[in-house]
């Protein structure tokens, strides 16, 4: 990569390596960046570049090393957004890669909860807080984890960042709650906003979700009469005057 890129374009280079799998080179760029250029952001994505390699590889060492830079980079982090964004992805990274054990999810759980108490706005720390929920360190009922989903599905479409996996854990939430009309608008909502036909590896299991919320919309279009349940592939129509 070349070494004189302004720092953004830097960045956005190595990401594109990561996302491409050229982990050695995006390690390597990431470390000289940060050399050239120490901040949050070239710290954040170094971390990244290193965990990425680390999960790849079964590295323990290099997955500490990617946790003790994204430290690194919230305490270089200058604004309470910023520093609520890195310890939402550093609470992603201690529970999401192979190396998972209890002592780090406690961690993360505690990353989570800071960075609330940061920016209570942050769609991916409400989502942290939402996912994280069961943990004794969050401890919150179902009910407050999907005002928790709500509440980042609101911001994220304020901030143009919508996600089809919002969707998707809101409609989770709803359905265990017992709220099929809800759960199944959600259902349909993450469909809308799925990348079909790019590719995604989760393309099969969406497709059966299609199968899921014809089930969900058939159960809503039913109607009991005379305490029986009568199902119904459309809305029943009102009889026709004569």
């Amino acid at each position: 990569m070349d070494d004189m890129l302004p720092v953004p374009r830097a960045i956005e280079e190595i990401e594109r390596q990561i996302a491409a799998g050229d982990l050695d080179d995006a390690v390597d760029a990431a470390d000289a960046l940060v050399g050239r250029v120490r901040t949050d952001a070239t710290l954040r994505v170094l971390a990244k570049a290193l965990f990425e390699r680390g999960t790849a590889t079964y590295d323990e060492a290099e997955y500490d090393d990617a946790l003790g830079t994204m430290g690194e980079a919230i305490g270089a982090a200058e604004h309470d957004r910023a520093r609520a964004d890195l310890l939402a992805e550093r609470a992603t990274m201690q529970t999401g890669g192979v190396f998972v054990t209890a002592e780090r999810e406690t961690q993360a759980a505690q990353d989570m909860r800071d960075a609330y108490a940061l920016d209570p706005t942050n769609a991916s720390v409400l989502m942290g807080m939402a996912l994280m929920r069961s943990h004794p360190a969050i401890h919150a009922g179902r009910p407050q984890a999907i005002v928790w989903v709500e509440e980042a599905i609101a911001q994220a479409q304020m901030e143009c960042k919508e996600e089809w996996w919002h969707w998707s854990a809101l409609a989770h939430l709803l359905e265990e709650e017992g709220e099929t009309n809800r759960a199944a608008d959600a259902y349909g909502r993450m469909l809308d906003l799925f990348p079909f036909g790019t590719g995604h590896p989760l393309e099969f299991v969406m497709r059966q979700q299609r199968k899921h919320l014809q089930v969900l919309r058939g159960e809503r279009l039913a109607v009991f009469d005379a305490g029986s349940l009568i199902q119904f592939d459309d809305p029943p129509k009102p009889p026709q005057g004569t």
